[in-house]
């Protein structure tokens, strides 16, 4: 993967009571976190865009289409981003010790 495929942007939305020094430590350790459970930097953008198709192409499907084996690969895409980012939120969020279900990561690309 080139470089310009690894560019992305972190963001801590909705954090209250979060000063600029723990916003940026969670923004770190988020994307960290994401990074291993994609299997890198350069996976994160493909992966995340992969998901977003998979989910486009599944939104219209009943929930008997949707187990259709021909589904499987769009199953397994959304499956592992939401197990990145499941993973990465738990370990952005874990120091802070405190109810903090408002906060919320932004990706940018």
């Amino acid at each position: 993967m080139n470089d310009v495929s690894a560019n992305y942007t972190v963001k801590m939305i909705d954090a209250e009571g979060v000063n600029e020094a723990e916003r940026s430590a969670a923004e770190l350790h988020f994307r960290m976190a994401l990074e291993a459970g994609v299997g890198g930097r350069s996976y994160v953008l493909p992966t995340l865009q992969a998901c977003m198709l998979a989910r486009s192409l599944m939104s219209d499907l009943s929930s008997e289409e949707m187990a259709d084996a021909a589904h499987d690969a769009e199953r397994e895409v959304i499956a592992l981003w939401e197990k990145a980012e499941d993973q990465a939120i738990m370990t952005a969020l874990k120091p802070f010790g405190r109810d903090m279900d408002q906060a919320r990561f932004e990706i940018g690309f």
